[in-house]
């Protein structure tokens, strides 16, 4: 299996009532995970990134299909046009 490696930044914020940590990527804004420290946070947004990951490798081996569903996760293609 070939395994690539990508340089990424954490970024955890704290939230001063529960304690709990939002986290994400720098470079890859829109997976946040949350947990209640901050070990557990990173746990889940390790795993986050590679469920989206896995996600769109299954989305290219999937290729052609306008409307795909994988472990019930229904993903449909659009061309969104802004006036």
């Amino acid at each position: 299996m070939n395994r690539e490696t990508l340089p990424l930044t954490g970024i955890f914020v704290q939230d001063p009532s529960s304690k709990g940590f939002t986290a994400f990527f720098a470079q890859l804004p829109n997976i946040i995970a949350e947990g209640d420290t901050e070990e557990e946070a990173t746990k889940n947004l390790i795993h986050a990134v590679k469920v989206v990951f896995e996600h769109q490798k299954n989305q290219e081996l999937n290729k052609g299909s306008d409307c795909n569903m994988d472990n019930n996760v229904i993903t449909k293609s659009f061309n969104l046009a802004l006036a």
